[in-house]
């Protein structure tokens, strides 16, 4: 009597251990983080003024220049960096500034394909049921699912119990 109440207590507990190991596989859920995207624009100008105070031009007739103030304003310059590569505008002679007869005229095409190929994953757990006989009589059995391909099973009849686990191929 002893020799069956340690087998079922060793059925009972495997079964728990089973069960406990499926229903947490079953329940864990794998967490996802988000993919990020950054757009990022850098604008920098740099213009440089100098003042200075000079003595006007005498000319060779003796007399001196009558303008107070002389401005004299340079072409501009525009640096473009495009993906990092440096690219390249020439203002034309007949342009004081840039961008005053001519524009810049982007045009860009895109495509994207995209495939996607999710796998299957079967996720149906395959419960067995089952009845046979032996030399001895008839015989029950019950298989249950542990993770992926590999399950359990407990088979026997009054008196006799027997646990397994198995691999499916």
């Amino acid at each position: 009597m002893e020799k069956k109440h340690k087998i079922i207590t060793v059925v009972l507990c495997m079964a728990a251990f089973f069960l406990g190991w499926s229903a947490r596989a079953w329940l864990h859920v794998c967490p996802v983080t988000e993919p990020e995207i950054k757009t990022e624009v850098k604008y920098k100008t740099d213009t440089k003024t100098e003042i200075v105070y000079v003595p006007k031009y005498i000319y060779p007739d003796g007399s001196t220049e009558k303008t107070d103030v002389d401005i004299n304003v340079g072409k501009q310059e525009l640096a473009v960096k495009v993906n990092g590569k440096d690219f390249g505008i020439k203002k034309a002679d007949d342009e004081k500034y840039v961008f005053d007869k001519y524009k810049l005229q982007l045009n860009q095409t895109s495509r994207t394909d995209l495939n996607i190929t999710v796998p299957v994953i079967d996720k149906t757990k395959r419960w067995e049921i089952g009845i046979g006989t032996s030399k001895d009589g008839a015989v029950g059995m019950v298989g249950f699912p542990v993770k992926n391909n590999i399950g359990g099973w407990i088979a026997g009849r009054k008196g006799n119990v027997m646990v397994g686990a198995m691999v499916k191929i």
